[in-house]
């Protein structure tokens, strides 16, 4: 009897900021042939690396190479890296193509694919499908909405519909992009139109989710040690440098999160690093914010299979699923 990877497979691997899933992921690819796509929406960008999580927390314990749309991290390639200019715009519709691409690359290569993420509605419009995928802009009315302030565009939301605009996480409500977007298909009323969208994996592919997960007192602290590690590591001066070459404080803003709180303390809105109303505080509450918020989001999805990280055989237990799910036996 011989064991033979079957290449109609897919692993996702889930759950809130700081869980380590990208290290899970690393380790698991080792083992089990794969290499991994990220699933986060940020880290396509170029020169946003502190940031967005690129940069391991432990940096001068691996070997990192860099590619063209890659990172190699201690010989396991992290596809969807570095993909575009950040003064740039990168949508889902962008991201399903270029995951698409590597699905192919990775499959004809007989590598397990392993999704990692980050944002939960790139990886669901990827597995479950989207609708209305190609459809193109309005320009006229894209032109419209380009003059209302961040606020006029969300009361627009609400007004058009509280159901999508509940949908939205923090970042995305603070995004005048995504506000944009949601505006527009539903004033065209694209929503309702069946004929162009993208049908997801799930029915093509044996996809496997794992969810990594722990108390959130405990994604809490985790959070707030990776804030100050990242700042250590030169936070503030990646998004010092990113401006100085052309990224503008709005742009960074439309980024969200980190780079919406330091658009903040470059500009001087916030004073200080440390303190109450300080730079550390204001992004580690607002990251606790966003933990919240992915809980709810990923909660809704049954097929998930979680894993407490907290448990000391965790990883043990997450190999033995993976393994009975990723080998057959061949006669």
């Amino acid at each position: 009897m011989s064991k033979k990877f079957k290449n109609n497979k897919l692993l996702v691997i889930m759950g809130p900021t700081a869980t380590g899933k990208t290290d899970i992921a690393l380790k698991l690819a080792k083992k089990f042939q794969g290499e991994i796509i990220s699933g986060d929406s940020r880290q396509v960008y170029k020169r946003l690396d502190i940031g967005t999580g690129k940069l391991p927390t432990k940096s001068n314990q691996v070997k990192i190479r860099k590619g063209n749309g890659f990172w190699e991290i201690n010989g396991i390639k992290i596809w969807a890296y570095d993909l575009i200019d950040p003064r740039k715009q990168y949508s889902v519709a962008n991201y399903i193509q270029d995951a698409q691409k590597y699905l192919i690359d990775l499959i004809s290569r007989n590598k397990l694919p392993i999704i990692v993420g980050g944002t939960y509605f790139y990886i669901k419009a990827l597995v479950d499908g989207l609708e209305n995928l190609s459809q193109p802009l309005d320009l006229n009315l894209r032109k419209k909405l380009a003059s209302f302030s961040l606020g006029e565009l969300q009361q627009e939301l609400k007004k058009l519909s509280p159901q999508k605009w509940q949908e939205l996480n923090e970042s995305d409500q603070q995004n005048s992009r995504r506000l944009v977007r949601a505006i527009e298909l539903l004033q065209m009323n694209l929503y309702r139109d069946k004929k162009k969208r993208w049908r997801g994996l799930k029915k093509t592919k044996d996809i496997l989710k794992i969810g990594l997960i722990a108390p959130r007192e405990i994604l809490y602290q985790n959070a707030d040690r990776r804030v100050l590690i990242r700042i250590n590591q030169g936070m503030i001066k990646e998004a010092e440098k990113l401006h100085q070459k052309g990224l503008t404080f709005k742009r960074m803003k439309a980024l969200g999160l980190e780079y919406a709180v330091l658009a903040d303390y470059l500009q001087g809105k916030i004073k200080t690093l440390e303190g109450p109303v300080g730079f550390i505080n204001i992004l580690q509450s607002k990251i606790h914010g966003f933990i919240r918020k992915q809980l709810t989001w990923l909660k809704k999805d049954p097929q998930i299979k979680w894993f407490d990280m907290t448990e000391s055989n965790f990883e043990e237990k997450i190999e033995k699923m993976l393994a009975k799910w990723y080998y057959s036996e061949i006669k």
